[in-house]
């Protein structure tokens, strides 16, 4: 069965996936770009990134995990861009998790907390919302730097 819906403007899962991937592929930074669990049955995009690559400049933690996944379904798609390093986990989640912060909702957690707050970002294409959360990721990565 194949499954065709809006948000993804007609893309499979696969092939939604298969255009997240090569996206990353070309970020800066961003290196091991692979399907997880399989390229055969991807549900998601995981990538290894050098911080300081990615960023332009130095960043206490040197090294980080970046995973996109995107699940096609009519109505909504589900969509998650998550960053993790050593200190901290942070990300946009676009699900029914937390239908009172909105449609999508930005959380992050450290070893002490989890917070969530609406993440006030509505792009329903996989690419376009993969695409505003990386320009939105540096200025929440400045965010948890500790002195």
């Amino acid at each position: 069965m194949v499954l065709f819906l809006a948000g993804g403007r007609g893309f499979t899962r696969r092939e939604g996936l298969r255009r997240i991937k090569e996206r990353l592929e070309k970020e800066p930074g961003f290196s091991n770009v692979q399907y997880r669990p399989s390229r055969l049955r991807p549900r998601s995009i995981v990538a290894d990134v050098d911080t300081e690559m990615f960023l332009g400049k130095g960043f206490p933690r040197k090294q980080a995990t970046f995973e996109v996944a995107w699940r096609p379904r009519a109505g909504t798609d589900v969509q998650r861009v998550q960053w993790a390093d050593d200190a901290v986990s942070l990300g946009w989640h676009k699900d029914d998790d937390h239908e009172d912060l909105g449609t999508t909702h930005f959380q992050i957690e450290t070893d002490e907390e989890l917070f969530h707050e609406p993440g006030h970002l509505e792009a329903e294409a996989p690419l376009s919302f993969l695409e505003t959360c990386l320009q939105r990721l540096p200025a929440k990565l400045e965010e948890t730097i500790t002195e």
